[in-house]
């Protein structure tokens, strides 16, 4: 075990497998995997102590490119996962990587759970507004209007605003950021990272 004055100097590289990433060509989801590599490169925590959670969906292959142990577990349920390994070894940082799709529709009552309880758990929520794994069906959060295959003629429903959920789920960090930002992205992983709670982090 290290102690804190002896944890070796990572760098990105450290935190990366040999799995070929395989996400869509201009897809913000490689912008949040390398600021993800970066920011942990200045995390005083030990890498084997690390662990990435994540359900399913385009951002739950995340577990798969971060050399930290991980879970690729079932839709929705992620959070109940995450919530399990942190009272199982609370000496773990647990990251919960989860979509508007798996996070809010299936997983929208696990998610607001693991918030209200304030498990110790960093929870990431990539935001496209669409479900982009199953070919581009509407999500909780798309847009009144969105034309998708799912509702040719236009979604009708209004959006969930994931940072409200986080809110009225009393979270004790809630943010949002870009992936077109990394300098925010990275700032913002960073203070979710030294919080002590459930931290909620909205990533456009």
């Amino acid at each position: 075990m290290h102690s804190q004055g002896s944890l070796p100097v990572l760098t990105a590289k450290d935190f990366t497998t040999d799995q070929d990433v395989r996400w869509c060509p201009g897809c913000g989801d490689y912008s949040i995997l390398a600021q993800m590599k970066k920011a942990l490169t200045t995390v005083p925590f030990p890498k084997e102590k690390m662990v990435f959670v994540s359900g399913i969906g385009c951002s739950s292959r995340f577990p798969y490119y971060m050399n930290t142990y991980g879970f690729h577990t079932i839709h929705g349920r992620a959070p109940t996962f995450a919530t399990g390994l942190k009272l199982a070894n609370p000496e773990l940082m647990v990251w919960l990587v989860t979509g508007d799709g798996d996070g809010l529709s299936i997983g929208g009552n696990h998610l607001i759970h693991v918030l209200r309880r304030n498990v110790d758990v960093k929870v990431l929520l990539f935001n496209n507004e669409i479900y982009g794994l199953t070919k581009g069906q509407y999500s909780p959060t798309s847009r009144v209007g969105t034309t998708s295959k799912s509702t040719p003629t236009g979604s009708i429903d209004s959006p969930i605003r994931p940072l409200s959920i986080a809110l009225a789920s009393e979270a004790t960090f809630v943010a949002r950021t870009m992936d077109r930002n990394p300098a925010h992205l990275v700032s913002v992983i960073q203070k979710a990272a030294a919080h002590k709670g459930s931290a909620f982090i909205e990533i456009y």
